[in-house]
């Protein structure tokens, strides 16, 4: 074989060990780009559902605010400490509210279990009677006091919070809001709403 022939064989092999090498190299980036785009996605969607999650807790806090102000004569009746347990739900009220007159005290009972039924989720249904919607392992709480009435909900996050939380709402249920592969009772996926209205004098 000539030299003419032996530079034009190395050559070629050396073109081509340059274009594996490229294609790696762009197969590379490709594979670290596609997953810094997966890690936004799913950091996003996780911000999505947090928001939705404390848009529910808020307007579940605002619901029941409202219907102790519509009922100002029995606004005590309505503390309560932990609701939201599917375990031990509220049970059902003998009279249904908004099909008969109810008396004020009636009117208290039915207004706090037809609002653990919202915030368990009985507003969105599936298919056989399932509830879906809600907060995930919600607990709330209600207390009176100095002429104010606080409403305090608490559920499962799917990050942990980022301050944290002022209220005892739902801490000591064991494990329910504990981070994995943290130390028992570190609440770090707790999340929190906390409302307050003025509730007259106590």
């Amino acid at each position: 074989m000539s030299v003419g022939h032996r530079r034009y064989f190395t050559l070629r092999h050396q073109q081509q060990g340059v274009g594996l090498l490229e294609l790696l190299i762009a197969l590379l980036i490709f594979s670290t780009g596609l997953m810094g785009l997966l890690s936004v996605q799913l950091a996003g969607k996780k911000a999505g559902h947090e928001a939705a999650q404390r848009a529910v807790a808020t307007a579940l806090a605002r619901d029941i605010l409202e219907r102790m102000q519509a009922n100002p004569g029995y606004i005590p009746a309505y503390a309560i400490n932990n609701a939201g347990d599917e375990e031990k739900p509220l049970p059902v009220p003998g009279i249904h509210c908004e099909r008969v007159d109810c008396t004020p005290p009636q009117l208290a009972v039915f207004d706090l279990w037809q609002w653990e039924s919202l915030l368990l989720g009985a507003s969105e249904k599936q298919l056989g009677g399932h509830n879906v919607g809600g907060l995930l392992a919600p607990r709330a709480c209600i207390v009176r006091a100095h002429g104010m009435v606080s409403v305090a909900i608490s559920w499962r996050g799917v990050t942990a919070a980022r301050e944290p939380t002022t209220s005892h709402c739902g801490r000591d249920v064991a494990g329910l809001y504990d981070a994995p592969e943290e130390p028992a009772g570190n609440n770090l996926l707790r999340q929190e709403v906390i409302l307050s209205a003025y509730a007259g004098a106590s």
